[in-house]
């Protein structure tokens, strides 16, 4: 190949090059007249998503309908019915009229009037339920009510939450606990 070709070879690649870095340097965040590009959805009916760590389901979420961002895995939920496993065996299962879950955080808020029960013969309502999947904590904010049959406890406050199911809890805001014999 003569000394010409070769300069000729390396200008067309170069300029290939500039046109490439321009085409993705030009790709726009916003539509011209400043409004963020529309975000992709999928919308589901009766749909269940769940999670595991080390082959143990953590939570199930069974759902009337989802709508899940694409792009951030984000979730919104209409009649939510929600089921939390512990450690111990113990399933816990609660409904709510709606819910949202963010994926990056693994964190879950539901609300509109929460009810629930356990396995174990647990009851629990409230206007608000958080789960923190990293902490493995779930929480009962707002009128939190929760009464266990086997004890006979029943505890009352703003915030109810625990890590294991509620063997364990920590009441908090207007917090009223009494415990007695079964009758």
């Amino acid at each position: 190949m003569t000394r010409n070709k070769k300069i000729a070879i390396g200008i067309v690649l170069v300029l290939l090059a500039a046109m490439c870095m321009w085409t993705v340097r030009s790709i726009p965040d916003q539509l011209p007249d400043g409004q963020p590009l529309e975000k992709r959805v999928m919308t589901y009916s009766g749909n269940t998503i769940s999670e595991e760590k080390d082959g143990r389901k953590l939570w199930e979420m069974t759902a009337e309908s989802m709508e899940v961002d694409v792009d951030t895995q984000d979730a919104e939920v209409v009649n939510l019915d929600a089921k939390f496993y512990t450690e111990d065996g113990r399933t816990i299962h609660l409904t709510a009229p709606k819910a949202s879950y963010k994926a990056k955080d693994k964190f879950l808020t539901a609300e509109g009037g929460i009810k629930g029960d356990s396995t174990d013969g647990m009851h629990l309502k409230c206007d608000k339920v958080e789960w923190k999947a990293g902490k493995e904590e779930l929480a009962l904010i707002g009128n939190a009510e929760l009464q266990r049959d086997s004890d006979a406890l029943r505890a009352a406050g703003d915030r109810i939450e625990s890590q294991d199911g509620f063997s364990k809890f920590k009441a908090s805001g207007h917090a009223h606990l009494e415990k007695g014999n079964k009758k």
